[in-house]
C-alpha cells in the first residue's frame, strides 16, 4: 500500500543520491615551460562517445571513494595524464557553478611540477598541449552563439498528439566562448572555467 510516508521516504532517498553523484571536477594545470607558466590542455580520444577530439582539462564525475571535489579532481588527473600524486599541488579553488545539463563542476588550480612522467590513458586522452598563460590574458575570447533543440524519435506517438511536430524544434540559446590558439579550438566549459581563471588572476 501507498502511504504518503512511503512517498516521502523514496523522494528524500532520491534527492540525496543526486546532490551526492552529480558532481565533477576539473583540474587547470598549471606548468613551467621554459620560465614561463603555461596551461596544460588534453586532446579527448576519438575513441569517446561523449565529445571525441574535444580539448578539455583532466577531470571527471566524483567517485564513491572521492571524499571531496579536490580528491576527484587529482585522482582523475593522475588517471588521465599517468603521472603520480606527489607532483600536483593544488594552489586553490575557483568558484563553484551549474553546467547547463544540470552537472555541479568544482574547478581546482594546480601546479604539476614535471611533464616528464606523462604517461597518457590513450582511452581517453589523445594528445596533451600547453599555452602561455600570458596569451590568455593578452587574447580574450571569441563568443557565439549554440542552439538546443528537440526532435521526436521515430517510434514518437506524433498521431496521439497532433500539435508536435516531427521536425526539429529549436528549445533555447546559449552564449559560448572559445580561444582559437594555433589549430586548437578551446570551446565550451573549458572556456568558461578558463575564462574565469584569467579574470581572477588578471
Amino acid at each position: 500500500m501507498i502511504t504518503l510516508e512511503n512517498i516521502t521516504q523514496r523522494i528524500k532517498k532520491r534527492n540525496n543520491s543526486k546532490y551526492t553523484k552529480d558532481k565533477a571536477a576539473v583540474l587547470l594545470p598549471i606548468v613551467n615551460i621554459e620560465g614561463k607558466l603555461a596551461l596544460l590542455f588534453q586532446v579527448r580520444s576519438k575513441k569517446l562517445r561523449w565529445q571525441p577530439g574535444d580539448i578539455c582539462f583532466p577531470g571527471g564525475r566524483m567517485d564513491d571513494s572521492d571524499l571531496t571535489p579536490e580528491q576527484t579532481a587529482k585522482r582523475e588527473t593522475c588517471e588521465e595524464l599517468g603521472i603520480p600524486l606527489s607532483e600536483i599541488f593544488i594552489l586553490g579553488e575557483l568558484p563553484k557553478f551549474i553546467a547547463s545539463f544540470g552537472l555541479m563542476i568544482y574547478p581546482f588550480v594546480g601546479q604539476i611540477t614535471t611533464l616528464a612522467n606523462l604517461k597518457l590513458n590513450t582511452n581517453e586522452v589523445e594528445e596533451v598541449f600547453t599555452v602561455p598563460i600570458e596569451w590568455f590574458i593578452n587574447n580574450s575570447p571569441q563568443h557565439s552563439i549554440i542552439n538546443l533543440g528537440h526532435k521526436g524519435a521515430d517510434n514518437f506517438p506524433f498521431h496521439l498528439l497532433p500539435n508536435i511536430t516531427s521536425e526539429w524544434q529549436k528549445r533555447s540559446d546559449h552564449n559560448i566562448l572559445y580561444y582559437a590558439y594555433n589549430n586548437h579550438i578551446i570551446w565550451g566549459l573549458t572556456a568558461q572555467v578558463l575564462y574565469d581563471f584569467i579574470n581572477t588572476i588578471r
